[in-house]
């Protein structure tokens, strides 16, 4: 079993060949002169070489994306036009999609992607069994583009990004993740104690213990995972609600 099943591959085909058939009966968003009008439905395997070219072009970096297919002798480079032709790969890059936007749900900023990122998780968590401890903790996945949903974190390297709320083991696998939509968000409660428990749900009730900072760890989320046979260790703030002194 792998954590990026072919079946997920599967998935963003067709949710993709819905997105373009969607965008393609509306005419008033698409030129005549457009390359979309050459769309041809995709299939699992192509979308698997999409992701290859994609990840390729996180390692090998040019100034621009046609300089992959570019014949210029200081960029030139095979690789690209092996896997797919450069309109086949910018129309794909136009068309992927991950969820079918007619089912959106008001409000909910992650529809597009929450599907496969749950599809992520249950494989995260099928191929490894956790040990004793765990850990709870955020991270950044670097990012400067406009975005709603865009956090500015001081204390990270990179420090405007994607926030991403991780359980992980003690040699830093991820078993689960939650991204941070925003404050305004009520479909999914992102407060810390909700974070804590919607993130630990597959690791109570055998006595593990999960670590904690700070911005996390309260004397009501202490109890509410004794209750569910699991024990907190983490930094205290003072000033948090049932430390202060009266």
């Amino acid at each position: 079993m792998a954590v990026v099943e072919d079946s997920i591959f599967q998935m963003i085909a067709d949710q993709t060949n819905i997105s373009a058939t969607q965008q393609l009966e509306n005419h008033s968003n698409i030129s005549a002169s457009s390359r979309l009008h050459q769309w041809d439905p995709t299939s699992s395997a192509e979308i698997k070489r999409f992701f290859g070219l994609i990840a390729y072009m996180g390692l090998v970096k040019m100034p621009y994306i046609k300089d992959y297919w570019s014949r210029d002798p200081i960029f030139k480079t095979e690789f690209a036009s092996i896997v797919m032709p450069r309109n086949r790969f910018e129309i794909l890059l136009r068309m992927i999609h991950f969820a079918n936007n007619d089912e959106c749900r008001e409000g909910d900023r992650l529809h597009k992607i929450q599907g496969l990122v749950d599809k992520l998780v249950q494989n995260f968590e099928a191929l490894y069994h956790p040990g004793e401890s765990v850990c709870v903790d955020e991270s950044l996945i670097p990012f400067r583009g406009r975005l709603i949903m865009r956090q500015y974190m001081k204390q990270k390297r990179h420090k405007y990004g994607i926030k991403l709320f991780k359980l992980c083991t003690g040699h830093g696998y991820t078993l689960r993740l939650k991204i941070y939509a925003g404050k305004n968000l009520e479909v999914r409660k992102t407060t810390p104690t909700s974070v804590v428990m919607e993130l630990c749900e597959s690791v109570l009730n055998v006595g593990r213990t999960v670590y904690t900072d700070n911005w996390y760890t309260s004397i009501d989320l202490a109890n509410k995972l004794l209750d569910k046979k699991t024990h907190l260790v983490g930094t205290l703030r003072r000033n948090k609600k049932m430390c202060r002194k009266k």
